[in-house]
């Protein structure tokens, strides 16, 4: 915790940046690399022939485990340019912070599920939800980081901060996850095709500038 706070109970709840990053970047890690210890090998071929043909036959579950991938990986790097300028994190965005990484966490679980019971439509949608859940956890993490020391925020002020950098995400996530019901496999594509969107240089660079205009940074 902060210092002030500390020495004052009047000042408001804060920790330092370093220690939530790399409390963050522990969960992140853990959490990505949990994903391929679900993918399950073929079992009781007896060729290569054979062999070859269960591997393809995976490729649903090569899908699945590619766009969660990159979907931890995305929100590793956006949470890194949300923290670029920020100093201090309040409690509020420390909670924030953690309902991010309780749905971080929770994505292996959802991609084992696609693993064992294919594209089916339900658990596709449960899927998505899972994904609009951290995009919606990640959007309140950026306001709250960036609401300046002493000042409370609103969600009238949240939503007035929408732009299309920090709203795309959840149109698309939102639309996938009812897709899913009509066109599974379409909408594992659609969330493949969004994490390479926000894998481009172009959108980290809009995440790094968002986050230099969400004004500041927090003093300790």
């Amino acid at each position: 915790m902060s210092a002030k706070a500390a020495k004052n109970p009047q000042e408001p709840l804060s920790i330092s940046k370093g220690r939530l990053e790399a409390f963050s970047d522990g969960v992140f890690a853990i959490a990505i690399t949990l994903l391929v210890l679900e993918l399950r090998p073929p079992e009781a071929v007896s060729n290569d022939a054979a062999l070859i043909a269960a591997l393809g036959a995976l490729w649903p579950e090569y899908l699945v485990y590619f766009a969660s991938f990159a979907t931890i990986g995305i929100m590793w790097f956006n949470h890194s340019a949300l923290f670029h300028n920020v100093r201090a994190v309040s409690y509020t965005a420390l909670v924030a912070n953690l309902a991010l990484l309780l749905g971080v966490c929770f994505l292996p679980f959802t991609t084992l599920l696609l693993g064992r019971v294919g594209l089916m439509p339900s658990a596709t949608a449960f899927y998505g939800l899972t994904l609009l859940a951290i995009s919606i956890c990640f959007n309140v993490l950026w306001y709250a980081a960036h609401v300046p020391a002493g000042e409370h925020g609103s969600v009238y002020d949240f939503v007035r901060k929408r732009n299309a950098w920090n709203s795309i995400g959840l149109i698309v996530y939102a639309g996938g996850t009812v897709l899913a019901h009509f066109r599974p496999l379409a909408s594992i594509v659609l969330f493949a095709a969004m994490a390479i969107y926000y894998l481009l240089p172009g959108t980290v660079r809009s995440a790094l500038a968002a986050s230099a205009d969400g004004e500041g940074s927090r003093a300790d």
